[in-house]
């Protein structure tokens, strides 16, 4: 094996690249190399173009460019008889025939040598492979009439890993103590997450929620506290139906029905199992801070998302694109004041690939509060069939023994314009004292071209007749009596506009209600950037964030925020901002000046305002936020003080930990999802990617939320890597399915760099071109002129093997101490040795 970043090996492949040789061998000019011994050369490994000693090798297999996931054992043979000098084969295991992507008919053609151990691709006309030492991989090039359909954003499912059997916890917790005027003391503490056991292709998961809040001193001190699992499920995909198998309490989020709590099974496809073509549309919370504060998401009740933030506008995108339905939102401020407004996740026209079906299938009971179950057990699923390239067809239906709804609809992609699709449902829902049936129409339209810098629009319409029900509203209905806030009609827009220097988002929702007042939300986020060269060389950014929810009752919640960040120099910057805010008919203004730093990991705001309005006393105000990007976790801390008011501070830890046979090792919160599994065996601090992430002790890291069925590339970062590191395969990649834990080993070399002079017994030189070996078989230098050598990856007092001809030769060994003396090391090889049992050939 060759160490490929030998400076010695570079300057002897380019000699040979000067030399001539034939088809199969070469006959190598020597008199161009300045060598003084010009016999002494050794060029046996270089004599044959692409020759490969016969033996076992550990190589990254890449068909026609694709990488097919982890290195593998790959044997070469030597061919007997032969009537080409020095004449092999590359023995692939018969295992990896299914991921070579093949036609079924090809395969058919494919058959075994060496006693049924390898593959044999003769019958495959232009079929080639090649072994490239120097960077410990192997090609194999394949015509694509033998192949099927491949997607370079898309990976085959045969190549998807279910990873390695482990559990882990994720958590992301957060609190914050606050003292107010009159000796008022709070508490708050919250913690939310996802534990889960992977074994095999199963994921069992349970997510969990906790909170405790304490009050003291004051007329009404209190104590509350909560914790539970909002959901106990377990799962596994299916490859070959592109689908995910869900059994437990889950939630069915669907893009034709609302979205219900259940506990039982559940059958879905899942689009990222498919090749790509549509992006489901993922939900973004827009709003605004005024102090350090905690955004919390709920879905069903369910905690999906809880986030610390600084005052001034936020903007939350990290949500599941799988999720649909009413997100409700709190903005918790460090006073215990909230906020809470809701969104609706935008769903885009049912469009499918032609001759595809889409799924999903549902079987269990309806759940409320939490654990409890209600009502008779519930069948229901949807589906959407593509039916050419334009048109879609796509309906459902929820049946139980007193509620039915069926659905259907038609999608249409109007290419350039945009999509638009168009459904009914119609519901019958039976309670004891009278049977109610309804319909439901629904409009859909969208644009989402994939250059960042076009619209990407959503707009919908819904209209609901005053006895139609869904399935949560009639069980709501049946068990309590109690008739449910019904939706009327429901108007939503949806714009992002991306020019080269200003940006704008909108969102529109309006609602009305046959027994509630109607109720209007809007949502507006600008921004762009300008020059001001009175204060700084660099560009300012003038952002605008502006929300209004409004009732027919007359009551109306505005805030309207202006932020202007200006540059000082890299990573540090000078902001102000003016707030506006208005509820129940109070006005409240917020003046702030702000300094805000950012270094590599590491980000900090210090930030001094000044508070009037209407019923609150004017008062200033002082904060600072710092957040830092560790390998094992995301953590952030805040600090208020409002004179006469209160004071506060808090913090927030985004961790978990993984635990597998490999090891285990502390990671940044995955949420529960897929993630990788990197060693480095026996090297610890090994930087990976951006170099954030670093191997601990044991030599494991763990990076988080890595893509399900879809190709992700880990690598070691070599510019932050020490200097008495080496690597030797710095990139791997992996494909893994939903939830998996996945594993990948990265060689490091751990030790010296140095030139040393190389002797045999006789006085003479190893000859030029010689191969350095250590106990491994790694190579870790080649010989140069007058036995010069580059070593690498070398540590004191180690035994290193010379080869020359193609078999050991002789035997080194290192002093004690490397770095003792700046001068070129001189090394004698003796032979008087017994030859290693390292063996380089295998002949059958």
């Amino acid at each position: 094996m060759m160490f490929k970043h030998s400076k010695v090996r570079q300057a002897v492949l380019l000699t040979l690249g000067l030399t001539t040789w034939a088809a199969s061998a070469s006959e190598f000019n020597t008199d161009v190399l300045d060598a003084k011994d010009i016999q002494n050369i050794d060029m046996s490994q270089f004599s044959v173009a692409g020759y490969v000693p016969p033996g076992d090798y550990v190589l990254t297999v890449f068909v026609n460019g694709q990488r097919l996931g982890a290195p593998r054992d790959i044997s070469v043979y030597a061919k007997k008889p032969t009537h080409k000098p020095q004449s092999q084969s590359v023995c692939i295991p018969i295992n990896m025939l299914h991921m070579f992507g093949l036609k079924s008919s090809s395969e058919k053609k494919v058959t075994t040598s060496h006693d049924g151990q390898c593959l044999d691709f003769s019958a495959l006309t232009g079929v080639q492979t090649k072994i490239e030492l120097s960077t410990l991989s192997l090609n194999v090039t394949i015509p694509q009439m033998w192949m099927e359909y491949r997607d370079p954003y898309w990976t085959p499912p045969a190549l998807w890993e279910d990873g390695l059997n482990g559990a882990f916890i994720d958590y992301n917790a957060n609190a914050s103590g606050t003292k107010e005027k009159g000796g008022i003391k709070r508490v708050y503490l919250s913690t939310n997450g996802t534990t889960g056991v992977n074994i095999g292709a199963w994921r069992f998961r349970g997510d969990y929620n906790a909170t405790y809040q304490k009050q003291r001193g004051g007329y009404h001190p209190q104590e509350t506290h909560q914790f539970d699992f909002s959901r106990l499920y377990a799962f596994t995909s299916l490859k070959d139906a592109a689908s995910i198998l869900t059994v437990g309490e889950n939630y069915f989020y669907s893009d034709v029905f609302e979205a219900w709590q259940y506990s039982g099974v559940s059958l879905e496809s899942d689009d990222r199992m498919l090749p790509p073509k549509l992006v489901g549309y993922a939900p973004e919370i827009i709003g605004i801070a005024n102090t350090n504060a905690t955004v919390i998401v709920r879905s069903q009740d369910r905690v999906i998302s809880e986030t610390a933030v600084p005052p001034g506008p936020f903007r939350i995108q990290t949500l599941d694109s799988g999720i649909r339905g009413v997100l409700d939102v709190t903005v918790r401020e460090e006073d215990g004041e909230e906020k809470k407004f809701s969104v609706s996740t935008a769903s885009l026209p049912y469009l499918t690939r032609p001759g595809r079906v889409v799924y999903k299938l549902v079987g269990g009971k309806t759940r409320y509060d939490g654990r409890h179950m209600t009502g008779k057990p519930v069948i229901g699923g949807e589906f959407s069939y593509g039916v050419s390239n334009a048109w879609s067809l796509y309906g459902g239906t929820q049946l139980n023994g007193y509620y039915q709804t069926i659905a259907v609809g038609i999608g249409r992609d109007l290419s350039t314009i945009g999509a638009i699709s168009l459904d009914m449902t119609q519901s019958f829902a039976d309670f004891s004292e009278e049977r109610l049936q309804g319909r439901s129409y629904r409009l859909n339209y969208a644009k989402s071209l994939e250059d960042l810098k076009t619209d990407i629009t959503f707009a919908g319409y819904r209209f609901a007749d005053k006895e139609y029900r869904t399935l949560t509203q009639f069980m709501d209905q049946d068990r309590t009596g109690i008739i449910p806030r019904s939706q009327k009609e429901n108007y939503q827009i949806y714009l992002n506009k991306y020019f080269d220097d200003f940006n704008i988002a909108l969102n529109y929702q309006y609602s009305t209600y046959w027994r509630n007042d109607s109720q209007t939300q809007y949502g507006l986020y600008a921004s762009t950037n300008i020059l001001i060269p009175q204060l700084s060389q660099y560009n300012a950014n003038l952002s605008l964030s502006a929300t209004r929810t409004e009732r027919d009752n007359g009551f109306e919640d505005d805030s309207v925020n202006l932020y202007l960040t200006l540059p000082l120099y890299t990573g540090h910057s000078i902001t102000f901002s003016e707030l506006y805010s208005r509820s129940s008919g109070n006005n409240r203004y917020n003046h702030n000046m702000g300094y805000n730093g950012y270094s590599g990991t590491d980000n900090y705001s210090l930030n001094m305002g000044y508070n009037h309005g209407q019923e609150i006393d004017n008062q200033a105000s002082f904060s600072g936020f710092y957040s830092k990007d560790m390998s094992q976790a995301n953590v952030s801390a805040n600090a208020s003080y409002v004179p006469h008011q209160y004071r506060s501070i808090g913090a927030s830890i985004n961790s978990g930990i993984t635990a597998t046979s490999k090891g285990v090792a502390f990671h940044r919160s995955a949420h529960g999802d897929t993630r990788l599994m990197i060693e480095t065996p026996g090297v610890s601090d090994v930087p990976l990617d951006s170099g954030v992430i670093k191997t601990n002790h044991f030599g494991l890291a763990v990076i988080p939320n890595i893509n399900s069925y879809r190709k992700s590339t880990a690598s070691i970062n070599t510019s932050k890597l020490p200097d008495n590191l080496e690597t030797l395969d710095s990139t791997t990649d992996i494909t893994l399915t939903k939830g998996a834990i996945g594993y990948r080993s990265l060689s490091v070399m751990k030790g010296e760099k140095l030139f040393a002079v190389l002797s045999l017994d006789n006085g003479k030189n190893p000859p030029f071109g010689a191969s350095v070996r250590n106990v491994d078989n790694r190579e870790l230098g080649i010989v140069g002129e007058d036995g010069v050598t580059w070593l690498v990856g070398v540590s004191a007092q180690e035994n290193l093997f010379i080869y020359w001809n193609n078999k050991q030769q002789c035997q080194l060994t290192l002093p004690e101490n490397l770095t003792a003396s700046s001068n070129m090391l001189l090394l004698p090889c003796t032979s008087k040795i017994a030859i290693s049992s390292i063996s380089h050939s295998k002949d059958k």
